[in-house]
Formats: structure tokens, sequence, C-alpha cells
């Protein structure tokens, strides 16, 4: 229907409202099946999109918690580090009270 005119279109709706209520009642309900496979359709790329959209997320932030957990492992190696030469000082230290006490 590529040039409908104005006589044709009523011919036609004029047909239409002549027809048995059964055929109005299955036109309808094509109709209904059609609009709800449409907003499926649209409902279900929307999820694909929020899915993708969440995966990306995720995978960011793996990617950062990975790295807040390579720092964390350097950062408790420092500081093993330092608490054991702390230790040795701490020896070392008590070693000179003595020694600085016996001689008193």
């Amino acid at each position: 229907m590529t040039n409908v005119n104005s006589t044709d279109f009523l011919r036609v709706v004029d047909h239409a409202a002549a027809m048995n209520d059964r055929w109005l009642f299955l036109a309808a309900f094509c109709l209904l099946l059609l609009g709800c496979g449409v907003v499926i359709y649209w409902l279900v790329k929307q999820l694909q999109a929020v899915l993708a959209g969440h995966k990306a997320a995720r995978d960011a932030h793996q990617i950062a918690l990975t790295q807040i957990i390579a720092s964390q492992n350097e950062t408790a190696l420092k500081l093993a580090v330092c608490i054991d030469r702390n230790t040795a000082a701490m020896e070392e230290c008590t070693m000179e009270l003595r020694r600085i006490r016996e001689t008193k």
C-alpha cells in the first residue's frame, strides 16, 4: 500500500466494521501478541545492556581489588621488616641497659 487515498482507506475500515466480531477479536489478539513481542524484545535488549554494564564494572572492580591487595602485601612486608629491625634494636638497648646497670 504505497498510495492509499482516503476512499480506499474508508472502504477498508467499512469492510473491517462489517466483519464478524470473531475476526475483530482475532485481529486485536494478534495486535496484542505483536505488541507484547515488541515489548519483550525491548526488555531483553535492556537486560543485556545492564548485564554488560555490570560485567564491565565487575571486571574493573576486580582489577582495582587486585591492585589494593598487592599494595597491602607490600606494606605488610615493609611492616614485618620494620618490626624485625625494631626488635633487634630493642634487644640491643636492653643489653646496653643491663651493661650500664651492672657497671654502677
